[in-house]
């Protein structure tokens, strides 16, 4: 009789362990980009891919993601429509997606993002559609580390030397390299702790370029997740080519798979 009763506290656990919810997230992509650095008039969220707007790709991985319920989709006032076009001729549906309007800076435009998103949601996971080869495994990493610890980050090793210079461009000293990482996308965030170190940033006038460093600003810390650096950010036209050559291999990939 005890060991029956054990038996059945034991599937009860395991039951209750498979029944509990994961937290309700949602996806901000960022697609608000001019295309000055491309030296095109397309903004290159909208510039083709194999074939799609780089938007698409970007959209599609954190679609495909398991632990992503939504997306909600920043970008200028004036390309609302043609991204919902986009978003209804490239068949990105399954999920919520919601098209807002973003501010003046990316930091404003990220804030926007993540207040536009529903009811419910706890987490937020913050990303720059430029970087279109993300995948959704990459995107899992980061928001379960979230998850976990508020605030993280996709990151990836430098490979090269770093120096410090002046402002005369002579070296003062070699950084060490294994302390060194470069920040990508996703960063993942507690929504309603990321709302809150947002505003009080943008209280205190505190500029920043990437979402990080909002948190680093107020002493609290990002966990990394080394995601590799196959998920660039666009930015040139040799960063497109790049872009096409790796999708290409994957396709390949896949279909040696099959």
């Amino acid at each position: 009789m005890k060991r029956k009763r054990r038996l059945a506290g034991l599937i009860s656990g395991v039951l209750r362990v498979a029944l509990r919810r994961r937290p309700k997230t949602f996806g901000v992509i960022l697609a608000a980009g001019s295309g000055t650095r491309m030296g095109t008039d397309v903004p290159k969220q909208f510039l083709s891919l194999c074939g799609k707007p780089i938007l698409v790709w970007s959209a599609r991985a954190f679609l495909d993601c398991p632990d992503i319920d939504g997306i909600v989709i920043v970008t200028r006032r004036k390309d609302i429509a043609a991204v919902e076009g986009i978003c209804r001729q490239y068949g990105l549906s399954g999920k919520p997606i919601k098209v807002v309007s973003g501010g003046d800076s990316r930091q404003r435009s990220a804030f926007l993002g993540v207040e536009a998103t529903p009811k419910g949601c706890r987490f937020v996971a913050i990303h720059d559609a430029a970087r279109c080869l993300v995948t959704p495994e990459t995107v899992s990493a980061v928001v379960n580390e979230a998850y976990r610890r508020r605030a993280a980050t996709a990151v990836y090793p430098i490979a090269d030397t770093v120096k410090r210079i002046d402002a005369r461009g002579r070296i003062r000293e070699t950084l060490d390299r294994s302390e060194l990482v470069a920040a990508a996308t996703p960063q993942a965030f507690d929504r309603d702790f990321y709302i809150a170190v947002a505003a009080y940033a943008e209280k205190k006038g505190i500029a920043v370029t990437d979402d990080n460093a909002l948190f680093e600003a107020v002493g609290q810390t990002v966990y990394t997740v080394d995601c590799g650096n196959g998920n660039f950010k666009i930015t040139t036209q040799a960063d497109l080519d790049r872009a096409e050559a790796i999708l290409r291999a994957r396709k390949i990939g896949k279909e040696t798979e099959k």
